[in-house]
């Protein structure tokens, strides 16, 4: 550490003068400002100048920020006048990763490129790519990120302190191996994570005597196994707030991706930091597809950057973006499990056709259907072992909600028919509405009544009765009413 000046002496002196945390300090430290003053012929009115001189000592002795990456020194290469750089950058991808989806690519694509400009937006949005197990390519889609984003910062061991400096940097953040971090119990890093989301979003932190704030609204990308399959990685507000890709295994070959030896991602760097985001004629506010307004307000938040930045560069990329997000807001990976819940018993309602269930019913189907979320429930918080989901935290996921048990007749209280606890369709439709979940189910398009479909003997038979009446009022012949009456 190099000398302080004495201008940089008497600063620190005058700071505890006038901000020392008690009165014998602060005297102290008056009494040391007038010897320090009185030793070199000055006095308080020289004071202003010494502390203009150790600012200018102070800004002298810190050495020239290094490039954030030796690539933007370098001149921009032109790009085929042909295409636009977002097809340039998925061309590349596709040489290097394997996505299930053609709107896995588009999001990805845009996201690195939405890296280069994203302090022109209000919220910045997760990139999580997420497998079951692993060997599924994840950490390359990481590296191939490495040498397209803006100011990149890449590791599999970030700290609470690294990312402080990280993000105060203006890096990109790249996290590898993101399972393996202590989110459940480290407060300070998940709130990095999530606080770094909207713009203004800052840490303050004590050094010593000395206060300072640490801007985190910075890019983050997030590598980890078992986001999507219990018990999971990653928390609820994270979860909402990021656009998670799904990897799998796959026996595609795809081109060796070999650290520094990436010529053609270089120059797509190099284009998108020289050429395009100096360039570009942004929209913050662009136009969202309706779907994407009826969901979670955070996926709209999500996909507005991205949106922009394909509507600056194409019509043709503003289409593939917004069909991208609609995709992403029908998947439910950024959904928690009560949202999940809400959306499940919804498929039941539409599914049987009812407008009550009891709550034994309702956990069997929700125990049946495909994937086995709740048949490997692990939990709201996922940390317990996978079980089926219970009644007893059916009941308590609902509650919250205003959403309690009552005393239904599946069959509404025909012969046979038994009552229990359980719920009715009536029960969920504002909450519905509110988590956008499209109404549906089977309705009498007169009235717009929800039926059941468990009809007794009794009804039936008065059915058939009024389809015959109506059939011998409007000429039907006798013999197409026999017919109806048998059926």
């Amino acid at each position: 550490m190099p000398k302080k000046t004495p201008a940089q002496t008497f600063a620190a002196i005058f700071a505890r003068w006038t901000s020392g945390s008690t009165p014998e300090e602060r005297a102290a430290g008056e009494r040391a400002a007038d010897q320090w003053l009185k030793r070199r012929g000055k006095t308080r009115i020289d004071i202003p100048a010494e502390l203009a001189q150790a600012i200018a000592d102070d800004a002298a002795a810190q050495p020239p920020p290094p490039p954030s990456d030796p690539r933007d020194a370098a001149p921009a290469e032109p790009v085929n006048p042909h295409y636009v750089v977002l097809d340039l950058i998925r061309q590349r991808v596709e040489l290097y990763l394997v996505f299930d989806s053609p709107h896995e690519y588009v999001a990805y694509t845009l996201w690195a490129a939405y890296t280069h400009v994203y302090e022109f937006y209000q919220h910045a949005p997760r990139l999580v790519l997420t497998s079951p197990t692993s060997g599924c390519g994840k950490s390359r889609g990481l590296r191939v990120l490495d040498r397209l984003v803006a100011r990149p910062k890449m590791s599999d061991n970030f700290t609470t302190a690294t990312l402080y400096d990280s993000a105060n940097d203006r890096h990109t953040l790249l996290v590898d191996e993101t399972d393996n971090l202590d989110l459940e119990t480290d407060g300070a890093l998940r709130a990095i994570f999530n606080s770094g989301y909207e713009k203004g979003g800052m840490f303050p932190r004590g050094i010593g005597k000395q206060r300072r704030e640490y801007k985190t609204f910075v890019p983050l990308a997030l590598a980890s196994i078992g986001v999507l399959t219990p018990p999971g990685s990653l928390h609820g507000p994270l979860m909402r707030r990021s656009i998670i890709i799904l990897m799998r295994k796959h026996r595609k070959q795809r081109r060796r991706f070999i650290t520094g030896d990436t010529p053609d991602l270089d120059a797509l760097y190099t284009h998108l930091v020289s050429l395009w985001a100096p360039g570009v004629l942004l929209n913050s506010d662009p136009e969202l597809p309706n779907e994407l307004l009826r969901a979670d307000p955070s996926i709209a938040d999500n996909w507005r950057p991205l949106i922009s930045v394909a509507d600056a560069c194409s019509l043709a990329w503003g289409a593939l973006a917004r069909d991208a997000a609609i995709f992403f807001a029908r998947s439910g990976r950024h959904e928690d499990p009560v949202a999940t819940l809400l959306r499940d018993i919804h498929t039941v309602f539409d599914g049987r056709r009812i407008d009550r269930i009891t709550i034994k019913m309702l956990l069997a189907a929700l125990h049946d259907m495909d994937g086995g979320y709740w048949a490997e429930f692990c939990g709201v918080k996922q940390k317990r072992q996978p079980h089926k989901l219970t009644e007893t935290e059916l009941r308590a996921m609902l509650r919250p909600l205003g959403i309690i048990t009552k005393s239904v007749w599946p069959q509404k209280g025909r012969p046979d028919d038994h009552s229990g606890k359980g719920y009715y369709r009536s029960d969920f439709e504002a909450i519905w509405r509110e988590y956008g979940i499209g109404e549906g189910g089977w309705r009498n398009r007169q009235t717009g009544k929800c039926h059941s479909l468990m009809v007794g003997r009794r009804r039936a038979k008065r059915l058939i009765c009024r389809v015959a009446g109506f059939c011998t009022l409007s000429g039907v012949p006798a013999g197409r009413r026999a017919a109806l009456g048998r059926r």
